[in-house]
């Protein structure tokens, strides 16, 4: 009777951390971050598989990011860039121990280039990756007819996994694709604060950095150049402003950690479900060889609210 008794009373609480965690491994994340919510027992340790999986995540192994900004009148002109990593800001110091609401805060840092081009229908990708000081710092150029209070830029950003030959990808998943407004004003701002020889460092609060969502899930981060050289028309009203012309240089790309992960658990449960697939930057799509394609990751929204309401 007291052997009954006794197994009747065991429950999740009296198993060690490591079945715990050895459990919630077996979660994808858009499931396991819920179950933070469950007690303060499983928000540390959901934290901690979390963890491990942003470490993971960031080596993006065999994966590549693909951004393709152009303004609407020049998708087909305008080249993919593809995205060196340079680190999580705060990853290794977090460890894993960190808060859920810390990791959130977390920005996985890119550096756009063009790199050794093979060209092919409506695309160019590099053959392989250069040194710093062979890099060509890509640009945009932006250009304001007077009274235009500002311009537009379609952002697409895709995390692709390399097939075994130049335009051929096992999986994709695509992170943003989304519209920015690029105002006359912030050109203007921009361009001033480009000129300034020391400037603090305002994290994710810069004005440099133009991002694509209200949530600031995925931004870009500019230094702006006005070009002086543009001619100014003969005749403009008082209060209309003249035309002007900037180069955007891209510096950085920043995503959310947290997206960032999302993105690569997509990209490696596509890899499982289909044989193959074709990427075609400009289009924003990827044609499998069998089958087409559902990258599923869950809104912003949704994200922003996995990973701020389990806080503690």
């Amino acid at each position: 009777m007291s052997h009954v008794m006794a197994r009747s009373q065991l429950s999740v609480d009296s198993l060690p951390n490591e079945i715990i965690i050895q459990v919630l491994n077996s979660f994808p994340t858009r499931s396991l971050l819920p179950l933070a919510a469950v007690c303060r027992r499983f928000y540390g340790l959901v934290g901690r598989v979390h963890y491990a999986r942003l470490v993971e995540a960031s080596k993006l192994k065999d994966h590549e990011m693909i951004l393709e900004c152009y303004h609407p009148s020049e998708k087909i002109s305008t080249p993919s860039l593809f995205c060196e990593y340079l680190g999580t800001d705060g990853l290794t110091e977090a460890g894993d121990v960190a808060d859920l609401g810390e990791l959130n805060n977390l920005y996985a840092r890119f550096r756009p280039f063009h790199g050794d081009e093979v060209y092919g229908p409506r695309s160019r990708w590099p053959a392989g990756m250069v040194s710093e000081e062979e890099v060509e710092v890509p640009s945009h150029e932006i250009y304001l007819d007077f009274g235009e209070l500002f311009s537009q830029l379609c952002t697409v950003t895709n995390l692709v996994k390399v097939g075994p030959r130049n335009g051929l990808f096992s999986s994709y998943a695509n992170v943003t694709d989304s519209v920015i407004r690029i105002w006359r004003d912030w050109l203007k701002q921009a361009a001033r604060e480009a000129g300034k020889q020391q400037r603090a460092n305002l994290g994710i609060d810069d004005p440099s950095i133009l991002w694509t969502d209200s949530s600031k899930t995925v931004g870009l981060r500019f230094r702006v150049v006005e070009d002086k050289c543009t001619p100014a028309p003969v005749l403009f009203g008082r209060d209309e402003e003249p035309s002007v012309s900037y180069s955007l240089e891209y510096q950085e790309l920043l995503i959310r950690a947290n997206w960032l992960l999302l993105s690569f658990e997509t990209s490696e449960a596509q890899q499982v479900s289909h044989a193959g697939a074709v990427y075609f930057p400009g289009s924003g799509v990827t044609h499998p060889c069998n089958t087409f394609l559902q990258p599923i990751i869950p809104s912003t929204r949704q994200l922003h609210a996995m990973t701020t309401t389990f806080v503690m």
